[in-house]
């Protein structure tokens, strides 16, 4: 018998995209009825829609910049315990 968690993880998805990155479109919705506006929330779901193709979808991608932002170098101790014994 299958797991029901199984699907519980997965982010919902629109025509294949993450609906995560239809937020633009959204928020063009309240700032302006400019085309330019409309054009530019178009062209990051496209791009989205793209790298979510390729597999770098939206939490791969924040995953990653999590991972840049943390740096290479992984400490067991918190920087005030360190900071405190260093001479």
């Amino acid at each position: 018998m299958a797991s029901s968690w199984r699907g519980a993880s997965i982010s919902p998805k629109a025509f294949g995209i993450p609906c995560g990155a239809y937020l633009p479109l959204m928020a063009c919705l309240y700032v302006g009825h400019k085309p330019w506006v409309w054009i530019t929330a178009v062209m990051i779901i496209v791009c989205f829609g793209v790298m979510a193709h390729i597999g770098w979808t939206l939490d791969v991608c924040w995953n990653k910049f999590l991972g840049f932002m943390r740096g290479g170098r992984i400490v067991s101790r918190p920087w005030w315990y360190r900071n405190r014994f260093r001479d």
